[in-house]
């Protein structure tokens, strides 16, 4: 088992150490690193899911700074799956969403493709906003609180 293990790491030491050949383009939307930071945001959504499923597991939610902690990654799960969906809608887009020039300028909101880019672009600054906020006040909850003492 512990020889396993060994060529296991082995392995894996080998496939980051001498990686191929990797471009930054994915085809349907052909824009560099496209698909690496699409990658980001659904690991970054994956890690907020995989923290509350642990803090809930310990036990820990009764806590009022743990509280605040999974409210944060659930808004910040939530801006990584706007995130992925906004992206997808801008790259998709085949028209241009701004017409004219100068101040003669409007927006194009002709279907439910440009409502929904306006729509995840609004909601992509607006939701870390609280989210950092109680990620904050969670920590500073628990650097203030000793919590329960034991025997």
């Amino acid at each position: 088992m512990f020889r396993l293990a060994q060529v296991l790491y082995g392995f894996v030491a080998l496939m980051l150490l001498a990686p191929r050949q990797a471009l930054a383009l994915y085809a349907p939307w052909e824009t560099q690193g496209s698909y690496v930071h699409l990658m980001a945001h659904l690991l970054f959504f994956g890690a907020m899911l995989f923290f509350i499923y642990e803090i809930k597991r310990g036990e820990l939610r009764g806590i009022p700074g743990f509280r605040c902690l999974i409210w944060s990654c659930w808004l910040l799960a939530w801006w990584n799956l706007d995130a992925v969906v906004g992206h997808t809608l801008d790259w998709t887009l085949l028209a241009p969403v701004v017409l004219g020039k100068g101040l003669e300028r409007r927006l194009l909101m002709e279907n439910w493709h440009t409502w929904g880019y306006y729509l995840t672009q609004f909601t992509h600054f607006l939701l870390p906003i609280p989210a950092f906020y109680l990620f904050y006040r969670g920590l500073k909850t628990l650097t203030q609180d000793p919590g329960p003492e034991s025997s």
